[in-house]
């Protein structure tokens, strides 16, 4: 279940993310932006590799740490092109249906299964999202 408490702190922290990346593009590009978050990330867990958290890249699969690099760095670049031209009322809502990709992958290709009760929770969430982003 620690799993659970690192998900709620993600929620917390990406929301603030968000929250502080409209802030941050009222006065600068989603360039800059983008830029800043990248220079931020490469100090903090360039600092983390040398510590705690190295591990060998032997057996690392590299076409997949490559394209969940690619994934991240276009995504959050189109994240902060939709933020500046958008309301983050309906920015962040519409941003947050990602992780229906995700499962969609997982099932597909990792041998995941979803039950009924989560297959239910997925259109639950997708349906709140069409609500808020009607509204916009």
């Amino acid at each position: 279940m620690q799993w659970i408490a690192y998900a709620l702190v993600s929620v917390a922290l990406w929301g603030g993310w968000a929250f502080f990346g409209k802030l941050s593009l009222r006065h600068a590009s989603w360039a800059q932006v983008s830029f800043v978050y990248g220079v931020i990330t490469v100090l903090l867990f360039g600092a983390l590799l040398l510590g705690p958290a190295r591990r060998s890249f032997a057996g690392a699969n590299g076409w997949a740490l490559a394209a969940s690099g690619l994934c991240g760095a276009l995504g959050l670049a189109t994240f902060y092109l939709a933020l500046d031209r958008g309301k983050a009322s309906a920015v962040v809502p519409l941003i947050s249906v990602y992780p229906l990709i995700t499962t969609v992958l997982a099932v597909a290709f990792l041998n995941e299964t979803l039950t009924t009760l989560q297959m239910v929770g997925i259109a639950c969430a997708l349906g709140g999202v069409v609500l808020i982003s009607a509204g916009s």
